[in-house]
């Protein structure tokens, strides 16, 4: 019987825990009708300090970048992503996320996530 209620515990506190982390955001790039991403660099402060970051693991189709130290120095994150026809989209990730993920799927197109 004490088992079962420490089992039960366990599993309400496990649920609990993996509630309160932050779940990846939606798409970083906005999807456009006109045009798909196909590329995103990702920016210490803003594009025109001219600190792109690199990712701290980039393979062929998938990589990401860690940030908590960017936010730890009160600075924040901006992304470009550029657009098959040449459209230039910036985002600021002002609000802290610590690592962000890049995919390129078949088509060549880039999605991003952050958390």
């Amino acid at each position: 019987m004490r088992i079962n209620f420490k089992l039960k515990s366990l599993v309400c506190a496990c649920l609990t825990l993996s509630m309160l982390q932050p779940a990846f955001s939606a798409e970083i790039c906005p999807r456009r009708d006109a045009s798909i991403p196909v590329s995103v660099t990702v920016f210490d402060g803003t594009p025109e300090e001219l600190a792109s970051l690199v990712p701290e693991e980039s393979g062929k189709n998938s990589g990401y970048w860690l940030l908590d130290s960017v936010y730890d120095q009160k600075r924040s994150v901006t992304v470009v992503c550029k657009y098959a026809d040449g459209h230039v989209e910036r985002v600021d990730l002002k609000q802290r996320v610590s690592k962000c993920n890049y995919q390129i799927n078949k088509k060549n197109q880039f999605s991003i996530q952050c958390k």
